[in-house]
């Protein structure tokens, strides 16, 4: 199973997860006889668990599995996953969160852990690419923890209800642990892999200081998802701190990067170095969102306000993650993408950001706006993100065979 197999089945995901999108964007425009929160479910899961885990998953076995993606039980580890990925797709949106869609999910947490026990047992190059190796093993344990929050619904549901703190609290969780711990340790590691693999020696006080940093971000950012609850002072100051701690591993990141920057400009694609730094800026701007999101009244106001929360979301998962993993698997020649492909995706991403923030201060500031015509204009921009997803679905279809 090459791992290049594996990014082209996760591209095939994002572009069905963009279908969804698109569906979801068209619902209350056509008056579709949709269950909306179903199609969300699906959407979410997918985006997650088949395109976002399975893009990272297929670098991640690149880089430390490559001799190890051929036996027969690696083989039944990653179909076993995507099927049941392929099922949440379709049960989503016929019964929600009920039972087909809880079994398959569970199973695609098995899933995970038979691919956490495959890795350490067969890993290798680990000390070739000592800090890309730190980082990934880090993402993969925080993967494990966000997966604790499915298993724990149950007796949160139970003893709780779906209607108490503990429920929302649970979710975030399990989101929370996915994209700020799982997701961006893994993008922070194959970032130090692009470097290591192309000789460069990284400083290692600084590597660590970074990990340290993070680490600190991910368990005490997580609190930034409780301040709607009003806990107290002490929780928005402990989300204050997790935020400056990620800002001040991204500011030595950047150390890093502009130190070696004439370097990487004559190692990588000059197309894929400005993405890169794109990426870079928007996860600054991520980390200033989450720290002004500690503040007491705009951790209530994101909360009541849901576009905020739709445009932070999209903006992690379209304008960090899914840029960082195109051009990463463009890099690797994992496939041939074309630069027009990535612009009309970007651009359609910039349009309903744009859109979303704009509606949600329209809120904020109690000024009255169509919402019909706010709905009507979404969908026909998330059409074009759609068309972009859709041209970057046929570059998958171009791939370069590699080891």
């Amino acid at each position: 199973m090459k791992a290049k197999n594996q990014f082209i089945i996760s591209i095939i995901f994002f572009f069905a997860i963009a279908l969804l999108g698109l569906t979801l964007r068209a619902i209350p425009v056509f008056q579709l006889p949709l269950n909306f929160k179903n199609f969300l479910h699906a959407h979410s899961h997918v985006a997650f668990l088949g395109w976002l885990h399975g893009a990272f998953v297929s670098f991640v076995s690149y880089i430390f599995l490559r001799d190890k993606l051929h036996t027969k039980f690696f083989k039944f580890i990653y179909w076993f996953t995507i099927l049941n990925v392929i099922g949440m797709y379709f049960s989503f949106p016929i019964q929600g969160y009920k039972l087909f869609s809880i079994i398959f999910l569970s199973l695609f947490l098995i899933g995970t852990y038979l691919f956490l026990y495959y890795f350490f047992k067969n890993k290798s190059q680990e000390k070739k690419y000592p800090s890309t190796f730190k980082f990934i093993k880090a993402g993969l344990w925080l993967q494990f923890l966000s997966s604790l929050s499915p298993w724990s619904l149950v007796f949160v549901l139970k003893f709780f209800g779906k209607n108490s703190n503990f429920y929302k609290f649970d979710i975030f969780y399990y989101l929370h642990f996915q994209y700020n711990g799982w997701f961006l340790f893994a993008l922070l590691g194959l970032t130090f892999y692009l470097l290591e693999d192309r000789g460069i020696t990284i400083n290692k006080k600084q590597v660590n200081q970074i990990y340290r940093l993070m680490l600190i971000a991910v368990f005490l950012g997580y609190f930034s998802n409780t301040l709607w609850a009003n806990p107290g002072w002490i929780f928005n100051i402990i989300s204050m701190v997790g935020a400056l701690a990620e800002i001040l591993a991204l500011f030595i990141l950047l150390r890093i990067l502009i130190r070696y920057h004439r370097y990487i400009k004559n190692i990588i694609n000059a197309f894929s170095y400005q993405v890169f730094m794109i990426v870079l800026l928007t996860l600054f701007f991520k980390a200033v969102l989450q720290f002004v999101g500690s503040v007491q009244y705009y951790a209530d106001l994101s909360f009541h306000i849901r576009d905020f929360i739709i445009g932070y979301l999209h903006l992690v998962m379209l304008g960090i993650f899914t840029p960082f993993l195109l051009i990463l698997g463009y890099e690797l020649n994992f496939f041939q993408l074309r630069k027009l492909s990535f612009k009309v995706f970007y651009a359609g991403f910039i349009l309903t950001e744009t859109l979303i923030f704009v509606r949600a201060i329209l809120i904020w500031f109690k000024i009255n706006f169509n919402p019909d015509l706010f709905n009507s204009l979404l969908f026909y921009i998330t059409f074009i993100l759609f068309i972009g997803v859709f041209f970057i679905f046929i570059d998958n279809l171009k791939t370069k065979e590699i080891d």
